[in-house]
């Protein structure tokens, strides 16, 4: 289960040049973001490069959220025009990835840790278990 954190920082005038670029609400703006993070959680590494994606590959993921008339390529490019999505050497990244979603990074850090202390004592016991007997060893 993943989650992903929305600060009420978003309701601002970042979100309304994104409504204003796209021609949407700041209702379906803000829709559009939360659903390409949400993407992002399995799409994006922590810096927030979004992986082996271009924008065709955004537009597709926001789609079916959005009213009919409105644009995915036009969003995606609004998102770019408006700072929510980054553009850097012909990659995209989502802008303050690692700002924005550090709860949850560090949640997986947690549980990697987590998994790896109970590794290594699962190990440390099955070292100190005795030793079945070998039926060489079974007198009868």
């Amino acid at each position: 289960m993943a989650w992903i954190n929305v600060h009420e920082d978003v309701v601002g005038p970042k979100l309304r040049h994104l409504a204003k670029l796209s021609g949407s609400s700041r209702h379906e703006a803000l829709g559009a973001l939360i659903t390409l993070w949400l993407w992002g959680i399995k799409n994006a590494d922590q810096s927030g490069l979004i992986k082996s994606a271009d924008k065709e590959d955004v537009a597709d993921v926001i789609s079916p959220g959005l009213s009919e008339g409105l644009s995915p390529t036009k969003m995606v490019d609004s998102m770019v025009e408006a700072g929510w999505i980054d553009e850097q050497d012909g990659e995209l990244y989502l802008h303050d990835w690692d700002e924005w979603q550090e709860m949850w990074y560090k949640y997986l850090g947690r549980k990697e840790q987590d998994a790896k202390r109970k590794r290594k004592s699962r190990d440390k016991e099955s070292d100190e278990a005795p030793a079945a007997p070998r039926h060489s060893d079974i007198k009868e």
